[in-house]
């Protein structure tokens, strides 16, 4: 993952995956090609993830699909949060509804050898070293990262040393091997393997999944997208499938519904 932030929401306009073209007839005027795009992630195949979505969108709207500027995005929460904040185009499409059960396990834990509480992690700190997942990662980033803040420890400046693992997996592997003492991680990753002498410190409040979005512009009708996107389950049920196949934190979504975008907009960015 690119270590700027700006880089890093670039990578959902630079990292395009060419999508398949409907194809138009002699007669049919040429049109500027539909664009549904996301970013890479290790371990998930984000192409085949996103396909049956411009499938669908180029099958409802007849209209045709490729690469090239960003109009339909699949991000993550930090990808979402940041077009919105800083893409004056970006108009938010509906969100795939995690079950309830589901939704309530998707939070960042910090976990901790060699380390009691958050009271010790304070006085310890200067001498433990950081794991998380990355920069953009929300339960393995910028979740974490903003709630050490307000305990008063900046990652950067507090610790002994900050890594970036590159996936939930790895950044509790590197508490388990010894090459970290401290990780923020999904606690669903946490919860699944449950490593001995590894403990929470402390478990974040549910984190929301980010919306779609669309490039609102003339060309783009993002308000007959959203539309299509809620009846997406009976026109096309492989649309969610893919997407869940792509995004563990969908869980076992079948359905899109509204983004609550009053919800969304109380988590913060990390800065820049």
């Amino acid at each position: 993952m690119p270590s700027d932030t700006r880089m890093r929401f670039r990578s959902v306009l630079a990292l395009l995956l060419a999508l398949t073209v409907l194809p138009t007839s002699a007669k049919e005027e040429v049109r500027k090609p539909w664009v549904v795009a996301t970013y890479a992630y290790p371990e998930r195949d984000r192409a085949a993830a996103i396909q049956p979505l411009a499938d669908y969108l180029a099958k409802r709207g007849r209209h045709p699909v490729q690469a090239g500027q960003v109009d339909v995005a699949v991000p993550n929460l930090h990808g979402y949060l940041q077009a919105r904040r800083d893409v004056p185009q970006a108009t938010t499409l509906p969100v795939p509804q995690v079950p309830a059960a589901q939704a309530d396990r998707y939070r960042t834990v910090i976990v901790a050898r060699d380390v009691a509480s958050l009271a010790a992690l304070k006085t310890q700190a200067g001498q433990l070293r950081l794991a998380l997942v990355g920069r953009d990662s929300a339960s393995g980033g910028f979740v974490p990262t903003q709630y050490l803040r307000s305990q008063g420890l900046d990652p950067e400046k507090a610790f002994a040393s900050v890594a970036y693992a590159g996936s939930h997996a790895a950044a509790l592997q590197a508490v388990v091997e010894g090459h970290a003492d401290v990780a923020a991680l999904a606690g669903d990753v946490y919860a699944a393997a449950r490593p001995d002498d590894v403990n929470v410190l402390w478990r974040s409040d549910p984190i929301p999944p980010g919306p779609l979005l669309c490039r609102a512009t003339t060309e783009v009708p993002c308000q007959a997208i959203a539309a299509w996107l809620l009846e997406a389950h009976r026109e096309d049920p492989s649309v969610m499938a893919a997407l869940r196949a792509g995004w563990p934190e969908f869980g076992d979504a079948t359905v899109f519904v509204p983004a609550d975008v009053a919800r969304l907009s109380e988590v913060a960015l990390p800065r820049d």
